[in-house]
């Protein structure tokens, strides 16, 4: 009897798990487009395909770190001061980047807004898979925006826009959404992880050959895995998120990797009818205007990339009407409040296990700091204690377990930012001490140890 053709086995090129067929994704490891089909040896063994090695191919030269030339560019602005701080300093020429946001959010009033600065300098180039022309042409109106240098397209294919860039030079490409081009030699659907890896491949080739930055504009579910930019992150350059709740009026850009510049760098905007615009005063957000004293309310500083921003760390202690307290935390680390609440309540002396903690970051900021440790500490012990804390105090700190409060880093930038809006007076850790001795006469700088130098 003929023998029978031994059956097909596929293995996962990245764990090395086997299956009987096929499959996109590997349920071993969970990585894409990783399995191929291993080709039969003698005996009816298995062995992975073998790489022709009979023409060995060149390799390039290893160079030296010290004799690398650096390469020079001038970057391009966008017209807006917080976003050029958020790239890094302006748009460098032949990046890829990313824009990822939930839909409904702005990003396509951003493009626009990106667009209008850019198109004084040079001709931009619009492609947009999602909204035909005349959609683009009438928000353009809307926001004031008259110009002959942008031009838009509704090309869905990913080899045709390349030789569209090539061919027209633009001085900046925005393509919107990622999730609606397809390379025309693939069989899967648009936004599947195939064809967004491989247009985003595309794009990240011309950009490096053309020396054109290419936007792309990604939406995100709510994992934020698949059907968004979690997947093209290390393919770009550089990765922005366009947050914010629908129902308010300001989002925030925030700066998650940045190959040219600081990661975590943000830039806040304004929703308005006729468009976005930047808040460069950001105290009025984040900080109560009134000068009123109030129980449960203290100032602190936080670090957001490379600079310090002011924020409003608020409390409220109640008498619980349960049988179990209630900890809840808007902004900040629910798990962090709770924790703290028991650190009050074994130093301080504080019956908190009785009472209700509702804790919160004004202006809708969500901050995950330790630094913000002992503002939340001061502001739940100022709420139950119903002893309000003046307004030129600020509070600087991380909070141990046994009470004690640890240093925090960047402490000059922190003080600068709290001196520049009216803080006379700072509670820091005492470890902290020795770095801004001299440097901030101005500012009563009073070092604590532990909880109990607070006064409570």
């Amino acid at each position: 009897m003929a023998k029978k053709p031994p059956a097909k086995v596929f293995q996962c090129k990245v764990c090395g798990a086997q299956f009987q067929r096929w499959a996109g994704k590997c349920d071993t490891c969970n990585e894409w487009n990783t399995i191929e089909e291993l080709i039969s040896g003698g005996g009816g063994r298995f062995e992975a395909k073998q790489i022709d090695t009979s023409s060995p191919r060149k390799y390039q030269t290893p160079v030296s770190v010290s004799k690398v030339e650096e390469e020079t560019f001038q970057r391009l602005s966008t017209s807006y001061s917080e976003m050029d701080l958020v790239l890094g300093g302006g748009i460098v020429p032949g990046s890829l980047l990313l824009i990822g946001g939930e839909p409904g959010v702005g990003k396509s009033t951003l493009v626009l807004e990106i667009a209008r600065g850019i198109s004084k300098a040079g001709k931009v180039l619009y492609i947009s898979g999602e909204e035909s022309a005349s959609q683009i042409g009438m928000r353009a109106r809307r926001m004031g925006l008259h110009t002959d240098n942008v031009l838009l397209s509704s090309e869905i294919y990913a080899e045709n826009i390349a030789q569209m860039i090539a061919d027209l030079k633009p001085a900046v490409v925005f393509i919107d959404s990622i999730q609606t081009i397809l390379k025309e030699s693939l069989v899967n659907q648009a936004g599947s992880v195939t064809q967004l890896r491989e247009a985003s491949q595309v794009f990240l080739e011309t950009a490096k050959r053309t020396g054109v930055p290419i936007f792309l504009i990604g939406h995100i579910t709510k994992e934020g895995l698949i059907a968004g930019p979690k997947v093209l992150e290390h393919l770009v350059d550089t990765v922005l998120y366009f947050e914010g709740d629908r129902l308010n009026y300001y989002r925030i850009l925030r700066a998650v990797k940045n190959r040219f510049g600081a990661v975590g760098d943000t830039a806040i905007f304004e929703m308005a009818s006729d468009g976005l615009k930047q808040v460069l005063d950001r105290h009025r957000l984040f900080i109560s205007p009134e000068s009123e004293e109030r129980s449960g309310s203290v100032l602190s500083s936080v670090m957001e990339g490379s600079r310090a921003i002011s924020v409003e760390v608020q409390a409220l202690v109640a008498k619980s009407a349960f049988g179990q307290a209630r900890r809840m935390a808007e902004g900040l680390d629910n798990r962090r409040v709770i924790l703290l609440s028991a650190v009050i309540e074994k130093y301080l002396t504080m019956p908190l296990s009785e009472c209700d903690i509702f804790s919160n970051l004004a202006g809708g900021l969500s901050i995950d700091e330790p630094s913000l440790d002992l503002a939340i500490t001061a502001s739940i012990a100022s709420s139950y204690q119903d002893k309000p804390i003046s307004r030129s105090i600020g509070f600087l700190g991380e909070v141990g377990l046994s009470g004690e409060v640890r240093s925090v880093g960047q402490i000059g930038l922190r003080l600068k930012e709290l001196q520049g809006i009216g803080i006379s007076k700072v509670y820091l850790p005492h470890g902290n001490l020795k770095e801004t001795h001299g440097v901030f006469a101005d500012l009563e700088l009073v070092g604590v140890k532990h909880l109990r130098e607070l006064g409570f």
